[in-house]
Parts: structure tokens; C-alpha cells; sequence
């Protein structure tokens, strides 16, 4: 992982975007969305200041991410 991962869900057009620079929060939500993608559905739970974002994935739900790399 780089320094810092930007994280988009939704369409170009009114996407919500979370960042994360601690490795071990992403690769929690990073394996739960290769999983929900792996079988097509799934949840996606985010934490986002105290609270979860909880997310249906399906093929129709646009999920990207950027990773930074370190400097």
C-alpha cells in the first residue's frame, strides 16, 4: 500500500469519497470489497468518523481507488 488511499464509491457525477492512510483500516475494506466483488453482492462497511458506512455492492455500484505511492 501506498502512504495513502483515496477511495471513490458511486458515479463520477455524485460519488462519496473516504481516504485512508492507516494500512490496516484499508485492507479491511479493500478485502471486503474484492470479496463482495469476487461473488458479484456483498456488504462494504466503512468506518467514517465514529460511525460505519455501510455500502450494497452489486455490479452496478462504481467502486475505484487510488493508491498514493510513498515518497
Amino acid at each position: 500500500m501506498g502512504s495513502e488511499v483515496t477511495l471513490y464509491i458511486g458515479p463520477a457525477t455524485g460519488y462519496r469519497k473516504f481516504r485512508f492512510a492507516d494500512p490496516n483500516a484499508w485492507h479491511a475494506v479493500h478485502s471486503q470489497i474484492v470479496a463482495a466483488m469476487k461473488v458479484g453482492h456483498g456488504l462494504i462497511e466503512i468506518p467514517w468518523k465514529g460511525d460505519t458506512v455501510v455500502y450494497v455492492y452489486s455490479p452496478y455500484l462504481m467502486v475505484s481507488w487510488v493508491e498514493k505511492a510513498p515518497e
